[in-house]
Formats: structure tokens, C-alpha cells, sequence
């Protein structure tokens, strides 16, 4: 196991920090808000009709021919609007992993501030990246660490207790000065990103993801930022860390 931090910032001064902030509205499909943490819908920049294209398109391309047709279902051949995975090109090998998948785990000190508390990479065949249960719902995590519930201010993007929420999300280029969506849900969330790069914002570092790593939300504080000039791709399930409602 080795342990990677791309960049470390001090505390941001950006963000509000009245306890009555709340998310903006997430954009409509095709929007390109900066600060929205979900781009939902079709593609940044695509008409329904070529974001199915492009979406096959680049999962094609990111895990492979047959991984593309398994996530996005087989059409009938000769159905419009459709790129079957054989006609995108020759067979990708998918995300590269040599040294195993990369994990980030975040959670909060003692003060409410968000943080990585650790930075691994798991390896193997069939690797349990990260795992949560009834007793444990935030799941692992350094003891000291403190596992307080703190509040949720995003609770559009939470499942109702008992279930879960899986987003795929497109996440255009963020502007440099443009404000980013803070946000904080009483969740585990589990991310894979797909295609890009992507900086995942927390109170007192940043970090860099690359296709393949996973970031592990814990009921943290934080916030996404695209600074390549193309869109990020990534898939995030939310799972309620409260037991009952």
C-alpha cells in the first residue's frame, strides 16, 4: 500500500458558512453551471438525440466494448440513433489499474472540518474497496476520527432511508473563478470516476482523481472542481448512513 496526495490547501475562505446556506438547484440536462455538484441529464453540450452516441461512445471507450454494452444494453440493429460498441472502434482495455484501484476515504476532525483520512490502493482480482454496515454505518476509518452525524444541506440528493441513490454524472469544465457547489448529505457516498480529471475539494486539502480511483464521502463537507477543458464522467452511490428514519 502506498499513500499519494496530489495538493494541499489551506482552509477555504470561499465558501458561506452560515448555518442556513443551501444548494443552489441543480442545472437542467445539458447545462453547464459550474457550481452545480450534479450535471444531470444528457451530456454537457449534447441534444438528446447525440448524447446517447457520445455517452456509448465514451464508456466504450473508457471500459471497454463489452463492459460499454453490458451497462448501456443491447439495440436492435439498425435502431436510429444508435452506435452499436463494435462500430466505436477497436476494443479498449478499459481503465489500467497495474498498481490496484486507488481509494480515498474522507471524514471530519473534531471542529466539523473535512479531510482524507487515508489514500490506499487495493489490489487483487475481486477487491472489497470499501465497505459499510449496521453497526458500522460510516464505515472503516482511524479510530480518533470522530463518526457525529452532522447535518445534511443537500437533501434533494439523498435516498430515502433503507435505500440508495445511483447518479452517473457529467461534470463540465469549471470556469476559474467561478463559485463551486458546496455540499454536505447524510450519506456514504461511493465514487468511481470514468473519464477525466477530476479535483475533489475538501475543507482543508484538495486532491486530484484519475479514471479509476474511488472517493469514499463519509458525511463530508465538499465540493467538485473540472479543471481540464473537457467534461469529467463518474458514477456515485449514496447510501443513508442512518439506520431508521
Amino acid at each position: 500500500m502506498s499513500n499519494r496526495r496530489e495538493s494541499v490547501v489551506p482552509p477555504r475562505t470561499h465558501r458561506p458558512t452560515s448555518p442556513g446556506r443551501s444548494l443552489p438547484p441543480s442545472p437542467r440536462a445539458g447545462s453547464s453551471s459550474p457550481g452545480a455538484p450534479f450535471a444531470q441529464g444528457t451530456l454537457a453540450g449534447l441534444s438528446p438525440a447525440t448524447s446517447g452516441i457520445d455517452r456509448r461512445a465514451m464508456i466504450g471507450r473508457t471500459l471497454g466494448a463489452a463492459a460499454a454494452g453490458a451497462l448501456l444494453g443491447a439495440a436492435a440493429p439498425g435502431a436510429p440513433g444508435v452506435v452499436h460498441a463494435q462500430s466505436v472502434g477497436a476494443p479498449s482495455p478499459g481503465i489500467q489499474l497495474p498498481e490496484g484501484m486507488r481509494c480515498i476515504v474522507t471524514g471530519h476532525d473534531a471542529e466539523g472540518q473535512s479531510y482524507v483520512v487515508s489514500d490506499e490502493r487495493v489490489s487483487g482480482s475481486f477487491p472489497n474497496v470499501f465497505r459499510t454496515t449496521g453497526n458500522d454505518p460510516f464505515g472503516a476509518g482511524p479510530e480518533p476520527v470522530p463518526r457525529e452525524l452532522l447535518p445534511t444541506d443537500s437533501p434533494q440528493l439523498e435516498p430515502a432511508v433503507g435505500g440508495a441513490n445511483f447518479h452517473f454524472v457529467t461534470l463540465p469544465p469549471t470556469p476559474p473563478d467561478a463559485p463551486l457547489g458546496w455540499h454536505r448529505t447524510e450519506t456514504v457516498d461511493m465514487n468511481v470516476l470514468l473519464g477525466g480529471e477530476l479535483v475533489l475539494v475538501l475543507d482543508k486539502e484538495e486532491v486530484t482523481v484519475h479514471p479509476g480511483d474511488v472517493v469514499i464521502q463519509r458525511n463530508t463537507m465538499h465540493a467538485w472542481r473540472n479543471p481540464t477543458s473537457e467534461p469529467v464522467y463518474w458514477v456515485a452511490v449514496l447510501v443513508p448512513i442512518r439506520q431508521r428514519a
